[in-house]
């Protein structure tokens, strides 16, 4: 009788266990953590290397294909650039839209917007849709309102990451195919867009 109970329970535990493999095994399968390295063309006309990274989950429809991705975590590392000091790595849930530098000041930018509507609510439902960073001579990066004069500005880094990855080296041509079918908000900064959430 005891080894017909402990069979009994066994039995179930592996019926439990089979049954949870397909559920862990695809939420393994949507994380993910790409890295790469990207042209940025920057406002004066220089063109520079930027280190990416993006960690998140994998978006898929119905038949579990994969359609996008969510972002947790994306970076930016800026290489060495001759005459500058660099910034620490940019890092947000963000995902960063135009990156720009200015000489007279020595200030870095960084303007990014949510790709989710979750990211909005735990931004506390801003009435702008962009946050810009900056760091100037190095400094840490701060968050400051959006500045006069990037309204309009076209985007110089890739928004939409693809889940299958991206090449080792991102070149400005490639990204510009990407641009063309991308949304509005991540083409432009636009002061004018307001969020469907």
């Amino acid at each position: 009788m005891k080894i017909a109970g402990a069979t009994a329970t066994w039995v179930h535990v592996l019926r439990l266990i089979l049954l949870c493999m397909p559920v862990v095994t695809m939420v393994g399968c949507n994380r993910m953590s790409e890295s790469w390295k990207e042209e940025v063309r920057l406002s004066d006309g220089r063109l520079i290397v930027v280190k990416r990274t993006a960690k998140g989950s994998i978006t898929r429809d119905m038949a579990m294909r994969a359609t996008g991705w969510e972002p947790g975590e994306t970076t930016l590392r800026i290489a060495q650039e001759d005459g500058t000091v660099n910034p620490p790595v940019w890092q947000s849930a963000l995902i960063p839209v135009v990156m720009d530098y200015d000489s007279a000041s020595s200030t870095w930018s960084v303007v990014a917007t949510h790709l989710s509507c979750v990211t909005w609510y735990d931004m506390g439902r801003p009435a702008s849709q962009y946050v810009q960073y900056i760091s100037v001579g190095g400094e840490a990066w701060r968050v400051t309102p959006l500045q006069p004069g990037w309204d309009g500005r076209r985007a110089n880094l890739l928004t939409h990451i693809r889940p299958a990855g991206e090449p080792r080296l991102l070149r400005e041509a490639d990204k510009e195919m990407v641009w063309r079918q991308g949304s509005v908000p991540y083409k432009w900064i636009s002061t004018s867009w307001k969020t469907n959430c």
